[in-house]
């Protein structure tokens, strides 16, 4: 349960900002290298790795405040989604340089507000001295 509900506060934090970014606030992309209908599987384990690693990151930190937590996960989503997105961009066609910093972009607020989520579930119960230490 230590790592669960951190992990799962996370996770529900970045489904629900993300889906309202990408599913209300965006088309979906069109061309021959994209699905009619997503994968909602494949969507489902990316983002539960997405934010697995950043509750790893956030819990080796060991600084549990939301401020700290948000930062781990800006960086996360900075490192990771960048390298995803500028690999999509080096060996796929059908993605634009301004397509792939848009997501780069949103993405690194979306991980840090999780981040912070997650940093906050790991460090409930502690007191201020014990999270400094």
């Amino acid at each position: 349960m230590k790592h669960l509900l951190p992990f799962v506060t996370g996770f529900v934090t970045f489904m629900v900002i993300s889906s309202a970014y990408y599913m209300g606030l965006t088309e979906m992309p069109q061309g021959v290298c994209f699905s009619t209908e997503p994968n909602m599987a494949f969507m489902l384990i990316a983002n539960v790795l997405f934010v697995a690693l950043t509750s790893y990151v956030v819990q080796l930190g060991g600084d549990f405040s939301p401020a700290a937590g948000a930062k781990h996960g800006a960086f996360v989503a900075l490192t990771a989604n960048g390298f995803l997105n500028l690999l999509f961009l080096g060996f796929f066609t059908c993605f634009t340089a301004s397509q792939v910093i848009q997501d780069i972009v949103v993405n690194i607020p979306m991980m840090a507000a999780s981040g912070a989520a997650i940093a906050y579930m790991y460090g409930r119960g502690e007191s201020k001295d014990a999270a400094v230490a």
